[in-house]
């Protein structure tokens, strides 16, 4: 019987640790720009999944973390496998988004980027990492006064990851330094300096 209660918590034990704290420690991971630990608990999840739209979704989760990570080969591995037709509205806007990344990273007409990125905000349009990704694109095509209001523009809903801050910052910095501002480019690359500690 004492075997029996063992076996019966060790299997609540796991399930909680599956379904609860794995996906914590990924997202947390992933946060907090820890790239390569995140695809790993992002590969776990999506090997112990049951359901395929947690498979989906650690796919998805994979395949930004290898843009991140600048492992574009992967990334364009693990994106091509989905079919956007099958996806849910979230899962469709973070894999337009993350094909928009990979193609600012890659060379692709940033044109093209910038019209998969407005794809996925017209799917999301509150989510600051997509407003990131369409300020990138906004730079890559020269717009850059309108880069620097979506830049503005992504703290309104509150505080950002601190990858996410960082990026910002550089992407600010980037935008005013175009501009002549070198001033303004410093104290946002001081900036991010300090949010990636």
């Amino acid at each position: 019987m004492r075997w029996l209660a063992l076996g019966l918590l060790a299997a609540i034990l796991g399930a909680v640790w599956i379904q609860l704290w794995l996906p914590r420690m990924a997202h947390a991971a992933f946060s907090s720009g820890k790239w390569k630990r995140a695809m790993r608990y992002y590969r776990l999840i999506g090997a112990l999944a049951f359901r395929p739209r947690r498979k989906r979704s650690a796919v998805l989760s994979r395949g930004a973390c290898a843009v991140a990570a600048g492992e574009h080969e992967q990334a364009a591995m693990l994106l091509a496998a989905l079919d956007g037709t099958q996806l849910e509205t979230v899962e469709q806007a973070v894999l337009l988004n993350n094909r928009a990344c990979l193609s600012l990273d890659t060379g692709v007409p940033a044109a093209d980027a910038l019209a998969l990125v407005d794809q996925a905000i017209e799917l999301r349009p509150d989510v600051p990492a997509l407003q990131h990704t369409r300020a990138r694109a906004l730079l890559a095509v020269g717009r850059i006064d309108d880069a620097i209001a979506v830049l503005d523009g992504m703290r309104a809903a509150g505080e950002l990851a601190p990858w996410l801050e960082g990026e910002r910052c550089r992407e600010l910095a980037t935008a005013w330094e175009s501009k002549g501002h070198a001033e303004y480019a410093a104290e946002y690359r001081a900036r991010a300096t300090v949010v990636a500690r």
